[in-house]
């Protein structure tokens, strides 16, 4: 369109077209500040870019961030871990309306809460169901709290969803174990007393989880890493799950505050075995439990999360071997045709068997042990096809006589041996009592044992003659 011609002032305007033309000059001098970078002096803004006129240039895209194989392979165990234990969440969640439902009807103001790695979403398919009950009027000790459990086992007889139930009050925290027919442990505990953290516990690993979510995955690849090598229980052997989810936790915060990478799970799986061995190697220290300030008086001892975790050497015997399988060094680590979890599990195992067979194998068995094992006296009889029930009682009942022969002739020796004059206080032994016993000629072999009648004397002979037959019967 043609310019327009300039407009005359208007008479009421008067002296304001001056200061319409500083305003003008003022904002034309924001607008090219703002294209320099600088802010608009003068407090003036200038009026916004329309969009259509804005550049339409994309930023450039961050390159994706590359994570290691097997930070890929746990996350998907931990998935796969998840969609198993989906299964058996429907029936606890049943198993719980139920009970619910009975303790109401005994106790109406108590309540039946969750805690444990059913509550926090760390359970495995075969983790047990820890349920504890609060506000049952039964008073504080542990008289009060058997006589409460005694009712609700009482209670529960002749439901559906109990197999069998066990009443162990003799425990630090009385307990009633119940058992489903589909095989879910159930334990089941009353609230009266500060000793009683599982509701503590409970909050405390929730507020890791929303803290650090990596735990969630690892915890699951641990948890099912040591329980396949029977490491799972602190008290037969291993470390239980609240230590672990510390020790996890105490790691994470450790790395996160030296700079270090803490999103990709293969690198933190590795640095956790890594931190481990060197606080645990060499001896068994000093882990504060988180819950110690809630639950003990000032100037009291720390309680320790490591102080009832048995057999920590092989924990650290099975860790060591694990860095070495998943070392970044090897060639497995990139090769996307070599899974690296399954062959952890595989050869970890394997060497932890390798090793229980070495320390049983060097230890000799007593007396009452070397008797050969019936079809299910020991984990290799198991494992075996049952032997022939003859064979097997003919190798036990030469054993047997083996033995008895060799205490009897033993005994005779004893007897029929003259005794050594002992030295008097302060006298040296004459030339002929310092002399050596001729020993005595060996006796004849006898009719049961043939020919090995004097070899069977030998206490290497007799542990040759059981372990000979034990190898018999497991063949």
């Amino acid at each position: 369109q043609p310019p327009q011609p300039p407009q005359p002032p208007s008479p009421s305007s008067g002296g304001k077209e001056g200061s319409t033309k500083a305003q003008r000059k003022v904002a034309q001098a924001g607008q090219q500040e703002r294209g320099r970078g600088e802010a608009p002096r003068h407090g003036v803004s200038s009026p916004p870019v329309p969009a259509a006129a804005a550049p339409n240039v994309a930023p450039p895209p961050l390159p994706p961030m590359r994570t290691s194989k097997l930070h890929d392979e746990i996350f998907a165990f931990a998935q796969a871990s998840i969609t198993r234990g989906e299964a058996a969440h429907a029936e606890v969640q049943g198993i719980l309306a139920s009970l619910r439902a009975l303790v109401s009807s005994r106790w109406p103001q108590a309540t039946v809460e969750l805690y444990g790695s059913r509550a926090t979403g760390l359970s495995l398919a075969s983790s047990d169901v820890d349920v504890t009950l609060l506000g049952v009027p039964c008073g504080a000790g542990r008289e009060a709290v058997g006589g409460a459990l005694k009712e609700l086992h009482a209670l529960m007889e002749g439901q559906p969803w109990v197999a069998s139930q066990k009443l162990v009050l003799s425990a630090r925290i009385p307990v009633l174990k119940v058992a489903t027919p589909s095989s879910i442990p159930i334990d089941i505990t009353i609230s009266d007393s500060a000793q009683h953290t599982g509701l503590l516990a409970r909050d405390l690993v929730l507020g890791y989880l929303s803290e650090a979510p990596q735990l969630t995955p690892l915890v699951l690849v641990l948890k099912s890493f040591l329980r396949e090598l029977g490491l799972n229980d602190p008290y037969t052997g291993g470390m239980s799950s609240y230590s672990l989810v510390v020790l996890l936790w105490l790691f994470v915060c450790e790395s996160a505050h030296r700079g270090y990478n803490t999103t990709d799970l293969g690198y933190q799986l590795l640095g956790f075995f890594s931190m481990f061995l060197y606080r645990f190697d060499s001896q068994v220290t000093h882990v504060d439990d988180p819950l110690s300030p809630m639950i003990t008086a000032p100037g009291e001892p720390r309680e320790n999360i490591m102080h009832s975790c048995y057999q920590i050497g092989r924990v650290c015997r099975t860790f060591h071997r694990a860095l070495q399988l998943l070392s970044p060094e090897t060639p497995e680590w990139d090769d996307p045709a070599t899974p690296l979890l399954p062959r952890l599990f595989s050869e970890a195992s394997s060497a932890n068997r390798a090793t229980q067979t070495e320390a049983t194998a060097t230890t000799p068995p007593p007396a009452a042990a070397r008797t050969p094992p019936s079809s299910g006296g020991s984990s290799a009889a198991a494992s075996a096809p049952p032997p022939d029930s003859a064979a097997a009682s003919a190798i036990a009942s030469v054993v047997e006589e083996l033995t008895a022969e060799v205490e009897a002739q033993s005994t005779a020796e004893a007897a029929a041996a003259p005794p050594v004059p002992p030295a008097a206080k302060g006298e040296t032994p004459s030339a002929e009592d310092a002399k050596p016993l001729a020993p005595s000629p060996p006796p004849p072999p006898s009719p049961a044992s043939g020919a090995a009648g004097p070899a069977a004397a030998s206490p290497e002979c007799r542990r040759g003659v059981a372990e000979e037959a034990a190898t018999k019967q497991r063949c």
